[in-house]
């Protein structure tokens, strides 16, 4: 029974890890309702003023079709850039619990706002550059998309990086620190 408890599968830097990349679908999944679109832009419509410039709006969304009948290339790029930020938190969060495991649940959830901060920043990169490089523009253009992406991404990462940081400081037990 020990094996089984001690096991690799069950520490603390793969619970935590495991947590913060499911929370980070779960922003996803409310951005990719077309009901919560709707209400959400019904109150608080100058937070689609950068995307009316080029930028993604909020999360990647997660859903099973294009909206509307939209270009199924921008469906795919949505579609790995929520895995890329749930793969992003999911590692980086996992890789400071191994880091420090004696570190406290505030330290741990800080790790994991940050790490879906930094998610949502490479997947506006990727989310910016692809209507860039759809609509023909030269590197230039797929720079400043791809940076404008970064920007907006970070933006909505530390805006809703809680969401991970709630799931993580709730499963995250640190590891008492050894006697000297």
């Amino acid at each position: 029974m020990k094996e089984i408890r001690n096991s690799p599968a069950g520490s603390p830097s793969r619970r935590a890890g495991a947590a913060a990349a499911l929370a980070a679908l779960a922003p996803s999944l409310l951005f990719g309702s077309t009901a919560f679109l709707t209400w959400f832009n019904a109150r608080a419509a100058w937070l689609v003023v950068p995307s009316a410039l080029g930028a993604p709006y909020g999360p990647p969304p997660l859903r099973a079709l294009p909206v509307g009948g939209g270009p199924w290339p921008l469906f795919l790029a949505d579609l790995a850039a929520v895995g890329v930020v749930a793969a992003v938190a999911g590692v980086l969060t996992a890789r400071a619990v191994r880091r420090r495991p004696h570190a406290g649940r505030a330290r741990t959830a800080l790790s994991a706002w940050g790490a879906f901060a930094l998610g949502t920043a490479l997947a506006g990169v990727l989310r910016g550059a692809a209507p860039a490089a759809l609509m023909g523009l030269g590197p230039l253009g797929w720079g400043a998309h791809a940076a404008g992406g970064a920007v907006v991404g970070l933006l909505w990462g530390a805006a809703l990086g809680w969401v991970c940081a709630a799931a993580t400081a709730a499963v995250h037990r640190p590891e008492p620190v050894p006697a000297r």
